[in-house]
C-alpha cells in the first residue's frame, strides 16, 4: 500500500480491493438530482463502516455505512477515541489497533443497542490509520460462538478423561502419560482424522481404568501374582468397560480399546479371543504402546528394557501379538528405525 498522508487516498486505497467488486456502470442521474462524485459515490456503496484515525487513535474522518454498523451519527464519531467505541480482546493490547497492520474477528463494538461482535481491518500509512468495521451477520456469528463453546468443551473434556486415566496413582498416571503420546503419534503416523486422533487417546488415556477395581494387594503385589491373582487381573478390560460405557460422549471405539487392548493378533488374548482384523483398530494401537510403554519402564518385578531390546520385542510379536503392519509404522515413524525398514519390509503384512 502506498505510503500517503492525504486522508482522502487513505480511505479509497485501503477498500481497493472491495472496490473492485462493484461495477463500473453506475447509472446517470436523474434530471435536477444531486450529483456525487465518483469517490462519494464509492464510499456509500461500502457495506462496512470505514474510518480514519490520527496518529493518537482519534477518529478524523468516516465513510460507507458507518451509522448502519455503529449506530452512531458520523458527526457525533469525529474526534472521538476509536478504543472508546470498539475494544479488542486483550491479547492485541497494548498496541492495539495503532500497529502497522492487522484484523481481528472477535472485536467488541458498544452501541446504543449493545455490544456486538463486529470485524476489524486496519492498515496504518504514515501518520493515519485507515480501516474498516464489518457485523458478524447471525449465522456466521452463532457459528463461530458455537464452534468456541464446542473447542471448549472438547478441551474440558479431555483434561476429564486424562485425568480420570491418571488417577490410580503417580506410577499409573506416568505409564498413561507417556503411552497416550505413543498411541498419539501412532494415529498420526497413520493419518488419522482429528476424531479418530482423539479417539485413540481418550482410549489410551482410559484402557486400565478397570484396575480400579482391582484388590490393592494384587494390583500392587511386588512380585509374579498366583494363578488365582492373575484370574482376578484377567478381568480389568471388562471392569474398565463397564465403567466407561456409561460416558455417553465417547467415541464408540474409546470403549473398544479399554475392552480389547490385551487381545492377541492370533487370537489367543482377552476377554474375547478376537483375532486380526476384527481386534477394533484403536485397541491395536493402544496395545502396542501400552506393552512398549510396560517394557521401557522400570516395575516391581523387572528393571526397564532399553528402546532397543522392547522393539525387538514388538518385532518379534508382529503377526501373533501384535497387529504387524502397526509394528512397522510404530518403530519406523514414531521410534525413527530407519536401520530397521529392511526386517520389517520383510513381515507378513497380509
Amino acid at each position: 500500500m502506498p505510503h500517503s498522508d492525504d486522508p482522502n487516498m487513505l480511505l479509497l486505497s485501503l477498500q481497493k480491493l472491495s472496490l473492485q467488486k462493484i461495477s463500473e456502470a453506475t447509472p446517470h442521474p436523474e434530471e435536477g438530482a444531486d450529483v456525487l462524485t465518483e469517490e462519494e459515490l464509492l464510499l456509500t456503496a461500502q457495506p462496512t463502516a470505514m474510518f480514519l484515525l490520527d496518529d493518537a487513535g482519534r477518529i478524523r474522518r468516516v465513510a460507507g455505512a458507518w451509522e448502519e454498523v455503529t449506530d452512531l451519527h458520523p458527526d457525533d464519531a469525529v474526534g472521538l477515541p476509536l478504543s472508546t467505541l470498539l475494544r479488542l480482546p486483550n491479547t492485541r493490547y497494548p498496541e492495539g489497533i495503532l500497529t502497522f497492520e492487522g484484523s481481528c474477528d472477535d472485536a467488541m463494538l458498544r452501541s446504543q443497542h449493545g455490544p456486538r461482535r463486529v470485524r476489524v481491518v486496519w492498515n496504518r500509512s504514515g501518520r493515519f490509520v485507515a480501516g474498516h468495521l464489518e457485523r458478524l451477520d447471525v449465522s456466521a456469528r452463532g457459528t463461530y460462538e458455537a464452534e468456541l463453546i464446542n473447542q471448549e468443551l472438547t478441551r474440558e473434556l479431555d483434561e476429564a478423561v486424562y485425568c480420570l486415566g491418571m488417577s490410580l496413582d503417580s506410577w499409573q498416571s506416568s505409564h498413561v502419560e507417556r503411552m497416550v503420546g505413543l498411541a498419539t503419534r501412532l494415529a498420526e503416523a497413520l493419518a488419522f482424522t482429528p476424531e479418530q486422533v482423539k479417539a485413540v487417546r481418550w482410549g489410551a488415556a482410559l484402557h486400565d481404568v478397570g484396575k480400579s477395581r482391582v484388590p490393592p494387594e494384587i494390583l500392587w503385589k511386588n512380585g509374579a501374582l498366583t494363578p488365582e491373582e492373575f484370574e482376578v487381573m484377567l478381568h480389568h478390560p471388562t471392569w474398565g468397560l463397564e465403567i466407561v460405557e456409561k460416558m455417553s460422549f465417547l467415541p464408540a471405539d474409546v470403549p473398544a480399546a479399554v475392552l480389547h487392548h490385551h487381545e492377541r493378533y492370533d487370537g489367543t488374548g482377552y476377554p474375547s479371543g478376537l483375532a486380526g482384523e476384527t481386534i477394533p483398530l484403536t485397541a491395536r494401537i493402544v496395545a502396542i504402546a501400552d506393552v512398549f510403554d510396560a517394557l521401557t519402564s522400570v516395575r516391581s518385578y523387572k528393571p526397564a528394557w532399553s528402546y532397543q531390546a522392547a522393539t525387538e520385542h514388538l518385532i518379534a510379536g508382529a503377526g501373533a501379538q501384535f497387529d504387524p503392519w502397526l509394528v512397522r509404522v510404530f518403530v519406523l515413524d514414531v521410534l525413527g528405525f530407519a536401520h530397521l525398514a529392511g526386517r520389517l519390509d520383510a513381515l507378513n503384512l497380509n
